[in-house]
């Protein structure tokens, strides 16, 4: 299984200014290029979602993760890692989908619903439901949680907020 990690200013300001300028020197570029790849490749739909799950706008999803200010790249990158933890950390087929629905914490499993394009009176039905076949939004529940677990598949194992030039300061 591979570690995944995810870099913020404030895991910057607690290294050692040696360590720092070594990991900006060597690792910095690669680590920003390939974040930013793969956060400006997803659609604008999986990018409201990354937003939503931060608690951003809407209006945030048109911007390329180069453009976006310090604060606003921390939380889309903090929301990413805590999204890719949650919908990545065990195989598609060994988990049975209900199981796997009630480990996710409320803010996953409100997000897991707004990918789904469902409402808040969906949210508060009992999760069981979609096991019911009169349940009306279970496929879309199910297509949206596999597309979420898709999307991490290729997820950096490193993702940053911070920009290469933030790490000689």
């Amino acid at each position: 299984m591979t570690s995944h990690y995810a870099v913020t200013a404030t895991h910057l300001q607690e290294m050692p200014a040696k360590l720092r300028a070594l990991i900006g020197k060597y690792f910095a570029e690669p680590r920003w290029r390939h974040t930013c790849y793969f956060y400006n490749r997803m659609s604008e739909r999986y990018r409201r979602t990354i937003c939503f799950h931060a608690g951003l706008s809407n209006s945030n999803t048109v911007y390329q993760l180069e453009e976006m200010d310090e604060t606003t790249r921390e939380r889309v990158i903090s929301a990413l890692d805590e999204l890719r933890q949650a919908f990545n950390h065990s195989p598609r087929l060994s988990t049975p989908v209900l199981g796997f629905i009630h480990r996710l914490s409320i803010s996953e499993r409100r997000t897991l619903f707004f990918h789904a394009g469902l409402s808040a009176t969906e949210f508060n039905q009992p999760i069981q439901r979609i096991e019911d076949q009169s349940c009306t939004w279970s496929t879309s529940l199910l297509v949206a949680l596999d597309e979420l677990k898709t999307l991490f598949d290729d997820t950096p194992a490193i993702l940053t907020s911070v920009k290469p030039e933030n790490y000689t300061r």
